[in-house]
């Protein structure tokens, strides 16, 4: 043996040398003492038991008798030391006679001897064990466990470090024994040919396979018939060894080993369903990351649900999703993009988007982005010219263009990080049915259009828009132009004066939390929606972006009169329920998951189910709850 400072050890070898795992007490502390100050160069934690190492050796043993790695027992007015691990390497070399002579039993608690502490050892259910153990073992592990059966059988001993795959072997090995014997041979292949009239070639077949003939490895009975031939096999066997009144220990054992087989077929079952589901939501995931919107972070991906409501995330695992959004984002055919590409948005927030999606994508963000942006501009040099001031994008296209980049990095960030991922060039010259089908494409030979091209907006437009609400006399160029000489003179002289804003105004800025502090329960309710906000609205669109694309999901109604009557027919009724709701809600219980449930309940009405596209009708509902709220 190694040195070793570890007590455990030191008493199993010293077991294993006097060939008994009796020790008595004061002889182990002597011999204790002796290997310490032999090893203490080598061990320096030997040096405890430097001197009287009694109270050391009694202290430790107490901890090992938790572990249930050894035990104290009285021996008239000694003391003995029993070690379980010399115990556990004794059975751990019958089970590997087992695995040689599948006639050798297993071990039982009878053949402990009569003194042994059987209370030192733990006891577990075989079922659990053997299924952790299929799950994951430490084979290194010196215990010594009790298995307890079901239906009165004899619990069996089995050491931990004893691969729990060799108990499966020779649990069939004994099964397979006793089904070579003539007297029972004929009887269970007529059982199972009685049972399954139609499988008459599948069971020869089996017992052919299996019984007949000599098999020296473990058998693959974990799929399709022979899975089903060989429970069926272990439930006729163990119906007919039950009956037997005085059993003999090769009856014991055998129904033993059935019911080591019948636990690894169930654990076979559970993981055949739990693989079968797990394989199910990731076929959903990734058919909801084909959905609308299209691009999903990794928060929203983990909160993506089945058909039944229930959340994908959990059905697999994260390592699962980890590994299939890894396989789908970085395996390509042919030197082509994989199926999903990434990009990242300035705040650092990671979107996956199909390939097949991306540029589709790119265009329903630029007619999405159209308005708000032109909205902007229409602002912005409106009050330009409100205050007789020429900017100067409404002249030069080049700087025109670089105000479009700017308003689609603000306005629509997702947008402004696709145009500027590094797949967007590559994707644009694979030639895809998916792409194709797209008739403009925001790249040309490798090149990103205009951003005036790709919202389909210009200068002229902007313009025409400020015009149309500006006064007559601002649109008078000599009239304008003297009345701006007086306002710049005047600019300077008050400029000093509107540079420090309200102290007051400043700090409720800074700090929201102590402004909002005594509002009223209106108001705290409303501020509380304009936080649930960011929990429902994409990164870098808008409440209106999103109820006028959900709108046109669930609103078919071709005419633009019925289009318009239903949206208005179901705001009316989102209006209604809200108002009635709006009287219990605190901000307090104001949460997403409120949100959630009062649309859930809003949309399961009769008036509400008669409209398709539950899914974008759901949505709408929360965002337009928030929107009332967020203004009362």
């Amino acid at each position: 043996m190694a040195t070793s400072s570890n007590l455990s050890s030191i008493i199993r070898y010293y077991a294993e040398k006097q060939k008994s795992p009796f020790i008595d007490f004061r002889e182990f502390c002597a011999y204790v003492k002796k290997y310490a100050e032999h090893h203490v160069e080598e061990q320096v934690d030997l040096v405890k038991y430097l001197g009287d190492p009694t109270n050391t050796v009694t202290a430790e043993l107490a901890g090992l008798e938790q572990k249930h790695l050894a035990a104290v027992i009285p021996n008239g007015n000694k003391k003995l030391i029993v070690a379980i691990t010399y115990f556990s390497m004794q059975f751990a070399l019958q089970y590997k006679e087992i695995g040689k002579n599948e006639a050798v039993p297993y071990p039982t608690e009878r053949e402990l001897p009569k003194k042994f502490p059987i209370y030192a050892i733990e006891r577990k259910q075989a079922e659990q064990y053997i299924i952790q153990c299929l799950g994951s073992q430490n084979l290194k592990s010196p215990l010594l466990n009790i298995l307890v059966f079901a239906r009165e059988l004899p619990p069996l001993l089995l050491p931990a470090c004893v691969p729990i795959q060799l108990l499966l072997e020779t649990s069939q090995k004994k099964i397979i024994r006793v089904c070579r014997k003539d007297e029972y041979h004929d009887y269970f292949l007529k059982k199972l040919r009685g049972s399954n009239p139609t499988k008459e070639i599948t069971i020869k077949n089996f017992f052919s396979h299996f019984i007949d003939q000599e098999h020296s490895g473990f058998l693959n009975v974990t799929e399709g018939d022979d899975y089903y031939l060989w429970n069926q096999l272990c439930y006729y066997m163990r119906q007919d060894f039950e009956k037997i009144q005085d059993r003999t220990s090769e009856d014991t054992n055998v129904l033993q080993a059935i019911q080591i087989s019948e636990i690894h077929s169930t654990y076979l079952k559970q993981q055949f369903q739990t693989n079968k589901k797990r394989e199910e939501a990731i076929k959903e995931l990734k058919v909801q990351l084909g959905k609308s919107p299209f691009f999903f972070s990794n928060n929203q991906i983990l909160k993506f649900h089945d058909q039944s409501g229930r959340l994908l995330y959990g059905q697999y695992s994260e390592e699962d999703l980890r590994n299939t959004l890894q396989q789908m984002s970085t395996n390509g055919n042919n030197n082509e993009l994989p199926e999903l590409v990434v990009f990242k948005v300035a705040s650092g927030t990671k979107y996956y988007v199909y390939k097949r999606k991306a540029i589709p994508l790119v265009i329903r963000l630029c007619n999405e982005a159209h308005d708000s942006i032109e909205a902007a501009m229409v602002k912005k040099w409106y009050d330009a010219m409100l205050n007789y001031e020429k900017l100067p994008e409404m002249t030069d296209s080049r700087k025109f263009e670089k105000c479009l980049e700017e308003q689609i990095e603000v306005n629509s960030p997702v947008l402004y990080a696709m145009l500027n991922a590094n797949f967007m060039t590559a994707l644009s010259l694979e030639k895809s049915d998916d792409i194709s089908t797209v008739g403009f494409q925001p790249f040309i030979d490798g090149h990103l259009r205009p951003y005036s091209e790709l919202l389909l907006l210009t200068s002229e437009q902007v313009m025409s828009k400020v015009k149309m609400d500006l006064p007559f006399i601002y649109t008078m160029p000599v009239i304008s132009w003297i009345i701006a000489l007086f306002k710049s003179s005047k600019k300077k002289k008050s400029s000093s004066k509107d540079v420090a804003e309200p102290v007051q105004l400043q700090q409720e800025e800074e700090n929201p939390i102590k402004a909002t502090k005594h509002l009223s329960r209106e108001e705290a309710l409303a501020y509380q929606a304009q936080e649930l906000k960011n929990d429902f609205i994409p990164e870098g669109s808008t409440l209106d972006r999103e109820l006028n694309y959900l709108n046109k999901q669930w609103n078919k109604m071709i005419t633009k009169e019925a289009n318009m009557a239903l949206t208005e027919d179901v705001n009316s009724l989102i209006r209604d329920y809200t108002r009635r709701v709006c009287k219990t809600l605190t901000a307090q219980s104001f949460t997403k998951e409120r949100v959630q449930n009062l649309a859930e309940a809003l949309v399961k009405t009769p008036n509400m189910q008669k409209i398709g596209e539950q899914a974008a009708l759901t949505e709408y509902v929360q965002l337009y709850i928030l929107r009332l709220i967020s203004n009362i």
